[in-house]
């Protein structure tokens, strides 16, 4: 009987170390995907926040290039192009144009606005440079 007994308690004690066992695995499981789902959420947050910086960023440049190229328009450039069909001024005159426009944003843009445009489109200056040639292209389509 004491025999009986032994082995019962044996058995009954490895029954529990191994159900106690399976649910550490069982724990450990659940803690790792949560760990896993927590990390998901912050990447993605950190992903929406800078695409919404990304975002506002480019809208500011836009705005701020529409606004320089159509004072720039308004003040000397229809009249520049003019000369410079006539043969009066050299076309390096609008390019002078073009890159005093440029300046003029980058100067109003602020750094970190620079650095997010740079971080994903390359070089600020190059994006400016072709912004302001899309909106003068549609400033001489709407003027023609």
């Amino acid at each position: 009987m004491e025999t009986i007994q032994s082995t019962v308690s044996e058995a009954a004690v490895t029954i529990v170390l191994s159900l106690i066992g399976l649910l550490a695995a069982y724990a450990t499981y659940g803690i790792h995907k949560v760990t896993q789902k927590v990390k998901t959420q912050t990447v993605q947050i950190k992903d929406d926040t800078a695409r919404q910086l990304l975002s506002s960023a480019l809208e500011d440049v836009e705005e701020l290039t529409v606004v320089t190229v159509a004072a720039l328009e308004q003040t000397t450039a229809k009249q520049l192009r003019e000369f410079v069909k006539d043969g009066k001024v050299d076309r390096a005159e609008l390019v002078a144009l073009s890159k005093q426009a440029a300046d003029e944003i980058t100067a109003a843009v602020k750094p970190e606005a620079q650095k997010i445009i740079e971080e994903n489109f390359g070089s600020f200056r190059g994006y400016v440079s072709k912004l302001i040639e899309e909106k003068v292209l549609k400033l001489k389509a709407i003027s023609s």
